[in-house]
């Protein structure tokens, strides 16, 4: 029997209702039943508001400072603006020479004043941001043209720093206007502070979006592995098709074979070449070091798993070669057929023992390769005292040389089997 408080709409009441006896669907449909989330306060609004504040000035800032910073660059590289100031200076000159003879060589500085008024620098005897007295030569005084601040040029401090900017400008002449547009290298210093705010999101979105050499690598590598598994079972479809005993294969069938062959031997050789990319990169630390190994002993593993069926191609095209080469002479001869059977059966066994062997020795060799491999992190693991991963990569060494030991003795198998005359 169940039991739930319900109000008198017999609907369910956990504050003021009396005790009832329901079914078991009721008991279970009812609102809180099996709730594991507990009481929630949810403050989400109440931070948005309080964060929107400090956001909306921040914005503020970045465009008041983006504003600035387009007209200075805007002014710096208008001509008309240097020749208008030019004017009024040579005219305030004529009547007093040497009070405006400072203004006249330093064009520039006055065009940045115009963008922004600058600190006077009597009131300012120390950096505001690294507190640093000023002197005369070591320490000299210079002024943020986004802001006006009087601060210093410490290349240790960076409590500012000359920004390089390409400016796009109407350099005149052209037809279209692409051709009238020209780029102007333009050098402005800027303070810590306004550098923060203008460049810093900047340049965290660009951070995020560059890639390391390695995870590129990586994902060409992920690329050409889905193209290989997706050529495999059509090629496997074929290497079928080739061996049907009932229904021999037509010359266009051998054909499509070969080129998806040589198709999937050069993903495989761009794949190898990825792998081996990325287990050459330079590291930085041991974990990237190991991550970079553990890529490539993947990579070979993948590459010994699936490269199987395209070296026994070649042995599939020989022997259906040979099987149309004795069915032509038992047409023709008759009776002697069998004496022609062992022979091409004979002539053709040579490349196929070749081939078996050459495959035997490839896999022996990736396999030591992987040993070397292994033994290498577990050196790097006790070097570093990482303890608990040696026990798996010592696991790993063990398997790896039970499986050495294997391949040895089916090398050792085929050459008794078949002595070299």
């Amino acid at each position: 029997m169940y039991q739930i408080k319900l109000s008198r709409a017999a609907l369910h009441e956990p504050v003021r209702g009396a005790w009832c006896r329901v079914c078991e669907s009721c008991y279970v449909s009812r609102e809180g039943y099996l709730d594991h989330k507990g009481f929630v306060r949810d403050h989400t609004s109440d931070f948005k508001a309080l964060r929107q504040k400090n956001v909306d000035k921040q914005h503020l800032e970045t465009s008041r400072l983006d504003k600035r910073l387009t007209k200075l660059t805007q002014v710096l590289t208008d001509p008309t603006a240097a020749e208008t100031l030019n004017i009024q200076q040579q005219s305030a000159a004529s009547k007093l020479w040497p009070v405006n003879l400072n203004g006249l060589r330093n064009q520039r500085k006055l065009l940045e004043q115009t963008v922004v008024s600058w600190e006077d620098d009597a009131k300012v005897p120390n950096c505001p941001f690294c507190k640093q007295t000023f002197t005369n030569f070591s320490l000299r005084k210079h002024h943020c043209r986004l802001c006006g601040k009087v601060v210093c040029g410490d290349t240790r401090t960076r409590c500012s720093s000359e920004v390089g900017l390409n400016v796009n400008v109407n350099v005149g002449g052209g037809k279209t206007l692409t051709e009238k547009m020209g780029e102007v290298a333009l050098d402005v210093r800027i303070c810590r502070e306004c550098n923060g705010v203008l460049f810093s999101k900047r340049d965290f979105m660009e951070e995020v979006a560059r890639k390391p050499p390695d995870q590129k690598s990586y994902e060409t590598m992920v690329e050409f592995e889905k193209g290989i598994i997706t050529m495999l079972p059509r090629f496997q479809k074929l290497l079928v098709t080739l061996q049907d005993s009932k229904k021999p294969p037509t010359p266009q069938q051998r054909s499509e074979a070969s080129k998806t062959r040589k198709r999937l031997l050069d993903a495989f050789t761009q794949y190898d070449t990825a792998a081996k990319r990325i287990v050459n990169l330079p590291t930085e630390s041991p974990a990237q070091q190991q991550l970079q190994r553990s890529i490539y002993l993947y990579s070979v593993e993948f590459l010994q798993t699936h490269m199987f069926p395209l070296k026994a191609l070649p042995k599939i095209l020989k022997h259906t070669k040979s099987s149309k080469l004795g069915n032509g002479h038992h047409r023709a001869l008759g009776s002697p057929a069998s004496i022609v059977d062992d022979a091409s059966s004979v002539v053709s066994s040579n490349p196929e023992i070749d081939a078996e062997e050459k495959l035997l020795k490839e896999q022996l060799a990736v396999l030591e390769e992987q040993k070397f491999l292994v033994g290498e992190m577990i050196a790097s693991a006790k070097a570093n005292r990482k303890f608990e991963e040696i026990g798996a990569l010592a696991q790993s060494l063990g398997e790896l040389e039970k499986e050495i030991e294997k391949v040895e003795g089916q090398i050792k198998d085929f050459e008794k089997r078949n002595p070299v005359w």
